[in-house]
């Protein structure tokens, strides 16, 4: 019979139906060859690159409706009918994530090799939790780690020969993201602060109790689930006309909570914040964590990246102080999702959270899983060992610079195009703005100008979203210079290293053309919204 997985080329894969007996079904399953199988999910890749956003109906409802089958199948298909249902019901109805036009998200297109090292890591499915279900995988991982470990923190030779692959302590773990990295840098700043009652007590503190920490008002949201987790108080400080934390805002809540008799468990840093790729003063958050005694988290999920680049490394000046560093390698390291990684600075800070089980993760042995929160994990660092030998640390620059040049090409052509309203100079590779309708330009707006002008953008975003042809995301965020009303803003992430300046130009183009056809709606003249 013809196998379940491939077909031969004269002939249509059979279903899983046609397997008569269990060794049947196992041969079929797990000794078939996969080649025509892999060359039909690359047409389905080629196909659906081929199309836009725009090709299909993006409204929600429409989606949604696919996908109201609650029954599981019984009997199995061949895989070539199931690619087809893919290609007929699923793919149609994906996000164009690498779309030169599609700037709305920290998710990059990737490289084409790293599908094939995915390959290797579904296939070999190394368990890196354990020694034992992963051996090379682990010690590679550790490697991983050090090496950006080494850009980071800049320790000398010696310090790695002795703490790369020691047993006792690891320089860093990998998680499923940005937010487990962060949630997992709380928790070792919670432990070293000797606060953990407030997560393993079976008596809640009071609220005077709880253990304090501090950010500014643009920490990602990851710090609301690790404080609410880890039964800490979050401080939110504001942030100054640069988006950065307040210094002296900073400064006042850290003697507050001091003249109270509270533990302040970590201070948070920001090296690229969500909203507009913003970076704190590094530096001076380090000195007064050192001073006062508190963790220090640098929250680098965005711009941690930016180490590996010569040119541009000085933007995350003084990350090297933190106690604590999150990096999410699916964004400006442009890698598949799932490559979270949290560093510290002294190894000894990974045995605050060490835990052990008698069947897995010993004591004495060298598995990762006595580091880390999760335990089964994947060996997502393989992603990251093979772009940093394919890319290198001067392909990285290149990309960032290039990247980084994209951003303030945009926050010129939004400028030079008296309908929009930059918010502030790029300080990486995000930058937010909005339209401003006609009849509020050359006016003062006041707040209530404000109101219509953020349903004007929202309406304008959602539109451009529904046709499809390019695409930005939006936010909404208190802005200094309007008294701190809220604000709706249009949100570009300039990541895609395929997006040029005719797809900048295309994408405000295409907003004008949408804003000036909402503009004539509500003055009474109708409109098509294609």
């Amino acid at each position: 019979m013809d196998l379940v997985l491939n077909g031969d080329v004269d002939g249509r894969m059979d279903s899983v139906e046609e397997a008569k007996t269990a060794d049947t079904l196992i041969d079929t399953l797990f000794n078939s060859n996969t080649t025509t199988l892999r060359k039909r999910v690359d047409d389905s890749c080629r196909k659906f690159f081929a199309t836009t956003d725009g090709a299909t109906d993006r409204r929600i409802e429409h989606v949604r409706s696919k996908f109201m089958q609650f029954d599981a199948p019984a009997q199995g298909q061949s895989a070539e009918t199931y690619l087809d249902m893919l290609d007929r019901e699923v793919l149609p109805h994906c996000s164009h994530l690498a779309s030169p036009r599609y700037l709305g998200h920290m998710t990059s297109p990737i490289p084409q090799f790293l599908p094939e090292i995915g390959r290797l890591v579904q296939t070999l499915n190394q368990n890196v939790v354990k020694m034992e279900t992963s051996r090379g995988m682990a010690f590679l991982e550790r490697q991983v780690i050090g090496m950006l470990h080494r850009e980071i923190f800049g320790a000398d030779k010696q310090f790695y020969e002795e703490n790369l692959q020691t047993a006792s302590s690891a320089l860093g773990i990998f998680t499923s993201g940005g937010t487990l990295a962060n949630i997992c840098a709380l928790w070792t700043a919670m432990r070293l602060a000797d606060a953990t009652q407030a997560a393993e007590s079976t008596k809640p503190l009071q609220a005077a109790e709880r253990p304090v920490i501090i950010g500014s008002e643009l920490m990602h949201y990851s710090f609301d689930k690790g404080a609410q987790l880890l039964g800490a108080e979050l401080h939110k400080v504001a942030v100054n006309n640069l988006f950065q934390i307040d210094l002296n805002a900073l400064g006042e809540a850290v003697e507050k909570y001091r003249q109270a008799g509270r533990k302040i468990a970590c201070l948070v840093a920001i090296a690229g914040t969500t909203d507009y790729g913003s970076i704190d003063a590094l530096a001076r958050i380090c000195e007064i964590g050192k001073q006062i005694g508190a963790h220090v988290h640098v929250d680098a999920a965005w711009g941690g990246g930016l180490i590996l680049s010569k040119s541009n490394r000085y933007l995350l000046d003084g990350i090297a102080q933190a106690d604590t560093v999150t990096i999410d390698g699916h964004k400006q390291l442009m890698l598949p999702l799932g490559c979270g990684m949290l560093f510290f600075r002294d190894p000894a800070l990974s045995q605050l959270t060490m835990h052990h089980a008698p069947y897995a993760v010993r004591a004495t042995s060298f598995d990762q899983g006595r580091f880390t929160l999760e335990g089964t994990r994947p060996a997502t660092a393989l992603y990251v060992h093979a772009a940093l030998h394919i890319i290198g640390k001067n392909g990285y620059d290149d990309l960032f610079s290039e990247s980084l040049q994209r951003a303030r090409y945009m926050a010129q052509a939004i400028e030079a195009r008296p309908e929009f309203e930059l918010m502030a100079a790029p300080a990486m590779n995000i930058l937010t703005y909005r339209y401003i309708p006609e009849k509020y330009r050359n006016k003062k707006i006041d707040d209530q100008d404000n109101i219509q002008i953020n349903r004007f953008n929202t309406s304008l975003q959602k539109w451009q979203r529904q046709k499809g042809d390019s695409f930005v995301s939006r936010t909404f965020r208190a802005i200094g210079q309007y008294d701190n009303q809220g604000l709706t803003l249009l949100r570009a992430v300039l990541l895609n290293p395929l997006t040029t300046y005719d797809d900048i130009d295309f994408l405000l183009n295409d907003q004008l053309h949408i804003a000036r056809s909402l503009e004539s709606e509500i003055s009474g003249v109708p409109a098509s919204h294609s």
